[in-house]
């Protein structure tokens, strides 16, 4: 019993290490200030054609989201210049992981949200300058969804369509593949696409850079086999 109860504590140790890098969100909303104010304070989010504020509403990680609230428009976006280091410390950013709440069901064509990261070179040698504009493939469709909260989506990060660098992952253009073509993200956005006629609002909280497990993580987690393994045999 009691070599039991010591692996079952190994393996919870060995799991909480390899999952606690997706516990930390990288933009809480905690900080965001009045819509309007440029810069809006360390979460860093301001609205390009939209209106961008802190709420209670839709929070889902401490005590805040932020409300992003877009009246008659196609395409606008909520950015921030303040960049987590999750974003400069590639390879293995896979995906923007978020919560999502959607107060009512937006009945028109469609409506879509999806992601801009923008950088510049960190070699003064390399190609780009700040501005550089990385869209990506994949978009969230909001268009259709019952109102709700919605935990854990994703966009992928795993295609871009321009204009910098089309068809490439974000590890692709911003991972050190190359010392003299690194490009450090500079600047994260969401964007939504959508019927010009039609307002919508939103609330986003919880957002999160997904990481590919380290090497370091996979071991533990080759590890946390091995010894279930052991436990089993020994049990047996």
């Amino acid at each position: 019993m009691r070599n039991r109860l010591v692996c079952v504590a190994t393996m919870v140790a060995i799991s909480f290490s390899a999952a606690s890098v997706f516990a930390v969100a990288d933009y809480s909303f905690e900080t965001i200030a009045a819509s309007g104010a440029n810069p809006p304070g360390p979460d860093g989010f301001f609205g390009l054609g939209a209106t961008v504020s802190q709420d209670t509403i839709g929070a889902t990680d401490l005590l805040h989201s932020m409300k992003y609230d877009v009246g008659i428009g196609g395409f606008v976006g909520a950015r921030t210049e303040i960049v987590p280091p999750t974003l400069n410390n590639p390879p293995g950013v896979t995906d923007v992981m978020f919560d999502i709440t959607i107060p009512a069901t937006y009945t028109d064509t469609f409506a879509n949200m999806g992601v801009t990261i923008f950088g510049h070179a960190l070699n003064p040698g390399g190609p780009g300058t700040f501005g550089n504009q990385v869209q990506f493939l994949n978009e969230y469709p909001i268009a259709g969804k019952a109102p709700g909260t919605y935990l854990n989506q994703t966009i992928s990060l795993a295609t871009s369509v321009g204009p910098y660098r089309p068809g490439e992952s974000f590890n692709q253009i911003f991972g050190p593949i190359d010392p003299n073509d690194l490009t450090v993200a500079s600047a994260f956005q969401f964007y939504i696409s959508k019927n010009v006629l039609t307002p919508i609002t939103i609330y986003i909280d919880n957002v999160r850079f997904v990481n590919v497990p380290e090497p370091a993580s996979c071991a533990l987690l080759g590890l946390g086999t091995v010894v279930m393994g052991a436990c089993r045999r020994r049990r047996d």
